[in-house]
């Protein structure tokens, strides 16, 4: 394997002409640059990132710290922050924070190890003192679907409670009134808030909440088809549905194909939907639409900025779309 000493031999320099012309550093004639070029690649020599971020205090690494990698959402997250990061010649080292704060914290503490410039955070355990402590230190990070605090001008945000809301209000403006739902882990702030804007609409709408139309799923498939199985089951006469993620929709749909009830014939459909997976689904499923996408690209371009000491112009804020598709039913 190749030594930067040996392209310093072949090229006619010495070693620290090869390091700072591979670091970007300083000013060369363009035939030493030339003559290091051809032999790094007469020689198919490939520099260290270790060694280069030793050298330059920078890695040009930015972490990215998920809950977990299964699933479309997380999946597109992770697509659309590389995309981005790709325009920016930068890489990309993922972790899963394993559904706790240690499992967030250790995740934290391989980027640090690994001079990680930066970090995109979709934190959803560390508390919000420990995120402000964190914003102490001097590498950057930005929270993705997160608002904490004395950290606005780094969260990206959206308004789940009124995503939720506007998804049963187009409910009951169909003249549905008996409207079950599918929450999400009711141990997370984002579903909670979801669930609250389901509550709020039918306040609203002066309809009474019966808790037994509820029932709470893990933003699983499984949890969906389980949900949706329990909640039929014990109130066969439920007009319409709302589930708090695509991936429990699916699920709900598998169950009710199974079991002979027509959508939207007998069970009129609305989820949230961050991928569009709604517009797969047979009959289509209205959606409100959470755009993970844009606003991981907005988490990198913000983050790119606090890195680069750049003033921060880009609204941080995304509101919910309602997404309307064929399949619904006018009661």
């Amino acid at each position: 394997m190749a030594r930067i000493k040996d392209v310093a031999l072949l090229a006619g320099v010495n070693r620290s002409t090869v390091s700072r012309i591979i670091n970007g550093e300083g000013k060369f004639r363009a035939d030493t640059k030339r003559k290091v070029e051809q032999a790094m690649a007469e020689l198919n020599y490939r520099p260290s990132a270790i060694a280069r971020s030793l050298a330059t205090a920078s890695s040009n690494m930015t972490g990215l710290l998920v809950t977990y990698y299964t699933g479309g959402f997380f999946g597109e997250m992770m697509n659309q922050v590389q995309t981005e990061l790709d325009l920016h010649k930068k890489f990309l080292i993922t972790a899963q924070g394993h559904h706790s704060a240690e499992g967030e914290r250790e995740a934290i503490c391989r980027f640090h190890a690994l001079r990680c410039d930066g970090y995109v955070l979709n934190s959803r355990y560390l508390s919000d003192d420990e995120l402000r402590l964190l914003a102490k230190e001097p590498t950057p990070f930005v929270l993705l679907d997160r608002v904490v605090e004395g950290l606005e001008s780094r969260c990206i945000t959206f308004d789940h409670s009124l995503a939720g809301q506007m998804a049963v209000d187009h409910l009951i403006n169909q003249g549905h009134k008996k409207i079950a739902c599918i929450t999400g882990p009711l141990n997370r702030t984002n579903s909670r808030q979801r669930y609250q804007g389901y509550l709020n609409a039918l306040s609203t709408a002066d309809i009474t909440v019966d808790l037994t139309l509820c029932a709470e799923g893990d933003y699983g498939r499984e949890s969906g088809y389980l949900a949706a199985k329990k909640l039929y089951q014990s109130h066969p006469d439920l007009t319409a549905l709302f589930s708090c993620n695509e991936e429990m929709m699916g699920g709900a749909l598998q169950f009710f194909h199974e079991n002979n009830v027509s959508v939207p014939q007998q069970v009129s459909l609305i989820s949230f939907d961050s991928i569009d997976r709604c517009a797969s689904f047979y009959p289509t499923v209205s959606a409100v639409h959470f755009p993970i996408s844009k606003m991981a690209r907005v988490a990198v371009e913000v983050l790119i900025n606090l890195i680069e000491n750049e003033d921060i112009s880009i609204d941080l804020h995304f509101e919910p779309q309602l997404v309307i598709r064929h399949g619904d039913r006018v009661i």
